[in-house]
Order: structure tokens, then sequence, then C-alpha cells
């Protein structure tokens, strides 16, 4: 069904925490253990419990290409440096899914007073605008393509607070991403994509963990998954994938 998995978007794409994470409890295996390589290949070496149950499983000779990038924002999957990287993909069947939003959320709690709710407004919906736009440029690009989008996730739980040290010195206008993932929801209904509510599954194994094992963050940078949090955000795409009509 699908030639090409194309993994778009931000660190919650990516490898690289999921990796030190597992290497921190002694893990010595593949470093391909982020969100979108196990979906795309299990690892059975931390997850045999989803031996068999991957893209490459599902769909024969399909191919692998992540391009998600650490930081990544909305401006920079709009830039003519991401747009060529996409075309060799432009006249095959691909499966893309896109983690996108975090960081420019991050960005505008920085960069803007979080008192000033006309500026937050501003930007949120400069934001929602940006979003569109990438989406507009994924489906021209790559018409021939099924595109998932993922709810950001919240690793204060609702308290807009981190669980190491308030990790951004104040508590967050957390609405505000609540706000953008609704948009996200409505967006995909609108636009004919599919949704992962990575947002939703989440909620409850942040800042409210009640355990370690129920944590599913990179402990040194808590707005990054852990391995477990890789294979979790894995999951809730691979419950998307399984709605009737699309296995």
């Amino acid at each position: 069904m699908y030639d090409f998995y194309l993994a778009l978007g931000d660190s919650m794409s990516i490898d690289h925490y999921p990796y030190q994470d597992a290497c921190n409890g002694g893990f010595a295996g593949r470093k391909e253990i982020g969100a979108a390589s196990l979906l795309f290949e299990n690892e059975p070496l931390l997850f045999p419990d989803f031996g068999g149950d991957d893209l490459k499983t599902r769909f024969a000779n399909i191919g692998y290409s992540n391009h998600a990038v650490d930081g990544a924002t909305t401006e920079h999957l709009l830039t003519d440096q991401r747009q060529a990287e996409l075309q060799p993909f432009s006249g095959k069947r691909n499966l893309i899914t896109l983690t996108l939003g975090g960081n420019d959320l991050l960005l505008i709690y920085t960069s803007t007073k979080l008192s000033d709710t006309d500026a937050l407004l501003d930007a949120m919906i400069a934001l929602q605008r940006r979003y569109v736009r990438v989406v507009q440029l994924i489906n021209k690009l790559l018409p021939n393509s099924k595109l998932i989008l993922t709810t950001v996730f919240d690793p204060t739980d609702g308290t807009g607070v981190m669980a190491s040290d308030r990790f951004f010195g104040d508590k967050l206008p957390i609405e505000f991403l609540d706000q953008f993932n609704n948009f996200v929801k409505k967006y995909a209904s609108e636009s004919g994509a599919l949704l992962a509510d990575v947002h939703q599954h989440f909620l409850g194994h942040g800042s409210n963990a009640g355990s370690a094992t129920d944590f599913w963050y990179f402990a040194p940078s808590p707005i990054e998954p852990s391995y477990r949090g890789a294979s979790e955000i894995r999951r809730v795409w691979l419950n998307t994938l399984s709605q009737p009509g699309l296995k």
C-alpha cells in the first residue's frame, strides 16, 4: 500500500533522546529506537510485545526516511531546504507522521511575557496559520500520501509545572497547549488527515506520574520522550493505522 514511511517534524520523532535514555539503563542494542524508527521496525530486545507489529511487517517492501530534526518548528518545515528533501518522494505512495508545534509553543512562552495574554493569543493564531501552511505544503509536494497529524504531549500533565525544577522557572500557560491541540484535532478532521492523539495518551505520565516506570519522558530533559515514551507514541500511531480500511 505504501512505498515509503516518512517521519517529519521535531524531536518527538527522533532517536537521540530515547537511545540515551535506554543506554542510561544499560541497553546496548541499536540506536534507532525513537518513535518513528520503532513504528517502522520494532526493537524486540526492549519491546517483545510489539513483535510482528510494525510497518515493515504490515507493508511489504516499504522504505523509511526520517526527516525529523531536534528543535524543529513550523518555520523550519517551510524552508526551501526542507522542501527539497521531500522532492525525491513526490511520485511515491507515502505514509507520513508529523510531530510539530511543541517547539513553537516553547518559543512563544520564552519570547513573550506570560502575563501578556493578547500577545500570546496573537502568537498562537500565527502558529496555527503556519501549521496549516505546512500541511498544505506537504499535500502539494507529496500528493499521493496519507498524513497522520500528532498532538503535542504535555510533560506537566496539565499543571504547567515541569517534573524537574520547574524547568522554565515559571508556571506555563498550559491552556495555550490545549488550544493548539484542539486546533490540530479539528484541522485533521477538516483536511482529511488522520489524527494521533498523543497528548491524551500521555496524560498522567509526566509531572503526575506515580512512579519512575510510569514516567514517559527523558528525565534529564523532560520535554523529550524516554525510550518508553517513544514506544507509546509508536503505539498511538499504530492504533491510528488500525482503523477500519487502513490495514
